[in-house]
Order: C-alpha cells, then sequence, then structure tokens
C-alpha cells in the first residue's frame, strides 16, 4: 500500500463535517470579541456576511473548476479570522495613507475585548502588525493541527488561506507556490468579487458612503449617486484581474448590472417622491438608514419579507392606473435587485 492509499483510508476516517462546524463556531465566536461597531470600511457584522458569501461563491466556483471543496471550505472559513485585529489605516501628515513594503495599506493593531483561542495564539506567537492572510493561516495551522489532520491538507488549506490576499512584490516562484493551484485562484478571486463586484459591492458601498452623505439626519442621495459611476469605473480593474475565467465571467457581468443599476438611479430621479416610496431609491435609502449597525442578511431579508410586501399591499389600497404602472415597474426593481443580491451572496451570479 502505498502513501497516497494510506491517506486516502485515513481520510475516509476523519469527519470533516463535523470539524468544520466546530471551526464555523469559532470564527464566528472570534469575530464576536471586539466591540467597535465600525472600522474603516467594515462594521460589527460584515466579516461573519462576508465569511458567508466567500465560502458559498467558494464552492460554487470550486465544483466548476474540478477543485478540492473540502480543502477550499475550509480555508474559505478561516481566510478572515485574524482580519479583526486590522484597526484604522495609518496616513501621514497629508492624509495619504501609508503602505508596507509590499504596498499594502497599514493598520493600527485593534486589540479586542475578549479572548479565545485564536486570540492567545496571535498573542504568543507575537503576530501583531502581520497582514491577515499570513496570520490567518497561521493561525489556521496551529487551529487544524489540534485534529490530527493530515500535514497535506493542512499545507494546502493554509496555502489557499495565504492566497486571499495578493501582494504587489512577489517572486515568480512563490507566486506559482500560492497562486499555482486552482484552490487558491477561486479564493483570491471570491474575496476580490465579494468586496469589489455586483450588488454586494454595491450594498458595501452604501454603508461605506452612508456617514459621509448623512447631512441633518438624512441621506444625500443625490450626492451619492453622482459618486457611483466613477466608483464602478475604478471597480473594473478588479474584475480584470481575476485568475479564473469563471470568476472573470462573473465578474463583468457584475459590473455590468452595476452599470444597469446607476441607470436606473438616474432615471428615478426623474420621478423622485413616487420612487422614494416604491422604487430602489426608496430601497438605497432604506439601507443607508441603517447605518449605526449594518447587517447584509438582516436587511435583506426585511426587504423580501417586510418593505416589498408593504408596498404591494399600498398598491393594492389605491392609486390611480398610471400612478400604479409606474409604481409597480419600480417595485419590481427592487425585487429584482433583491433576488439577485441573494443568488450573489450564493455565488450563483
Amino acid at each position: 500500500m502505498n502513501r497516497e492509499d494510506k491517506v486516502r483510508m485515513a481520510d475516509a476516517h476523519i469527519d470533516y463535517r463535523k470539524i468544520h462546524a466546530e471551526i464555523v463556531k469559532l470564527v464566528l465566536e472570534t469575530f464576536d470579541l471586539w466591540d467597535e461597531d465600525r472600522v474603516g470600511f467594515r462594521w460589527k457584522r460584515y466579516l461573519p456576511n462576508h465569511t458567508k458569501r466567500v465560502h458559498a461563491a467558494c464552492l460554487e466556483l470550486g465544483r466548476q473548476a474540478g477543485a478540492n471543496l473540502i480543502e477550499l471550505s475550509f480555508a474559505a472559513t478561516l481566510h478572515d479570522i485574524t482580519k479583526p485585529y486590522d484597526g484604522e489605516i495609518f496616513t501621514d501628515k497629508d492624509g495619504s495613507r501609508i503602505l508596507d513594503e509590499n504596498g499594502f495599506w497599514k493598520n493600527e493593531v485593534l486589540m479586542p475585548a475578549r479572548g479565545n483561542i485564536v486570540t492567545e495564539l496571535y498573542d504568543r506567537n507575537n503576530l501583531y502588525g502581520s497582514m491577515h492572510h499570513t496570520s490567518g493561516a497561521f493561525i489556521a495551522r496551529k487551529l487544524l493541527e489540534e485534529y490530527g489532520l493530515e500535514q497535506g491538507f493542512i499545507d494546502n488549506v493554509c496555502t489557499i488561506i495565504t492566497a486571499h490576499v495578493k501582494p504587489l512584490q512577489i517572486s515568480p516562484e512563490e507566486y506559482d507556490r500560492i497562486y499555482g493551484k486552482v484552490e487558491s485562484q477561486i479564493i483570491h478571486d471570491t474575496d476580490t468579487m465579494d468586496a469589489n463586484l455586483g450588488y454586494i459591492a454595491f450594498f458595501r458601498n452604501i454603508h461605506i458612503h452612508a456617514p459621509r452623505h448623512t447631512q441633518n439626519g438624512g441621506f444625500d442621495m443625490a450626492k451619492y449617486i453622482s459618486s457611483i459611476e466613477p466608483w464602478i469605473n475604478r471597480k473594473q480593474s478588479f474584475a480584470d484581474v481575476l485568475f479564473t475565467q469563471q470568476a472573470r465571467e462573473m465578474g463583468n457581468k457584475r459590473q455590468q448590472r452595476k452599470r444597469q443599476l446607476y441607470q436606473q438611479l438616474i432615471d428615478e430621479q426623474n420621478n423622485s417622491v413616487l420612487n422614494m416610496k416604491y422604487g430602489m431609491l426608496g430601497a438605497i435609502d432604506y439601507i443607508a438608514g441603517q447605518n449605526t449597525q449594518p447587517d447584509f442578511s438582516k436587511e435583506l431579508a426585511f426587504l423580501q419579507q417586510r418593505w416589498i410586501p408593504e408596498r404591494k399591499k399600498s398598491l393594492d389600497n389605491g392609486s390611480n392606473a398610471t400612478e400604479r404602472k409606474l409604481a409597480e415597474q419600480s417595485l419590481e426593481h427592487v425585487i429584482d435587485f433583491c433576488t439577485i443580491i441573494a443568488e450573489e451572496a450564493e455565488g450563483k451570479k
């Protein structure tokens, strides 16, 4: 019996599903050790929702590419486990962001309010100031070794985690080691898309900008809409550098949807009163209003289960024929938006 056969037999006795469920629980517990409502471009519920979406997208693209789904599943769940340590971005006297030797933003270290095995390992191994893709891979290795998993499996999972952030300065040999496997390419692509491309990224963009566009207790819709087109154009570069063909196709479709949504918002401004009640203007106003504690899952559920049904009921109770038709069309845009963003969250769009 050769080594591969022995490993295969050993793997047959490992309950990966049970171990993964325990890892999921630990990751969510770790995210909850920090109490800050908002830090930089994220908020309290951002990392749990983001991790869930990246996990789903990794498995979806992984199936299409014939990737190792067990390795991908563990890596996607663990990829941001040390991200909460990233505090505010350092800036120089001119307000410009300070970069490290690899061209990444340098962050303050944000300490947790409470501790667990992850924070103990982080402290014991003095990982302060390290990029979260390298410290995350280190922590993942320590955690997975406790389960007695095969070393090759652990090595692969940790390599995949390291790959979700691409250093700007890297040797060809290191590049091939980290990004040569399809699993590494998939986690890089799904992580990049979630933050930058599609309706998911649009949702994130609203919550990034809501504080600075809020004036006198209200959301400055016109000012926000004027910022969307330049933002979409800047994000095209992210779609262009995705590794896998599946992701590039998906990323460009997400960019196209954002452009279509932007045009819808421009058109809706011509009848802003109606569309603040029934259209995407109203949906965005609702999302921006949840600015104190944003939560993708809860906000999407509210739009689908409360916001849309209440407006359908309102349409049934009156309005003249012309206004009703316009309102129905506007409401359909919101329904389509919710359907598509839910599919994006599952990695299917």
